[in-house]
């Protein structure tokens, strides 16, 4: 038994001793953070398909006069399609809805709150207390 464990012991500490020997500090730190930063951006650069590209391609700005007179060249088609109506959008231009008097809107409410009242002295509402939608 103690020969087992001494040599599970010897082989253990070699181990660990190789382990810590084979993990070199550099002696140089800057260049190793030189090293990192450069294969970064090279990662950055070399993306993998189906991420987009991280970090485009740098290309010359356009000046002022080149933007407004693309967007002056654009605005036509924007306005035509502003204009149009596409199914499932939602009609960018809604109809206007009939303007009423005051004395009409509060004719219109004491007609539908009479009925709602002749309607709920028949029974004909329910009753919302806690026994709704029981029988």
């Amino acid at each position: 038994m103690k020969l087992l464990f001494s040599t599970c012991a010897l082989v253990g500490a070699q181990i660990l001793a190789f382990t810590a020997c084979a993990q070199t500090q550099p002696l140089d730190k800057t260049m190793t953070r030189a090293e990192r930063k450069a294969e970064g951006v090279e990662a950055a650069r070399t993306f993998m398909p189906g991420e987009g590209d991280p970090i485009p391609e740098p290309k010359a700005r356009a000046s002022k006069a080149d933007r407004a007179a693309a967007r002056q060249a654009r605005r036509p088609e924007g306005v035509q399609a502003a204009r149009t109506f596409m199914p499932g959008e939602g009609d960018p231009i809604p109809t206007p809805t009939a303007k009423l008097s005051r004395a009409e809107r509060s004719a219109g409410r004491k007609a539908s709150r009479s009925e709602v009242a002749k309607a709920n002295r028949a029974g004909q509402l329910p009753s919302y207390s806690d026994n709704y939608g029981g029988k």
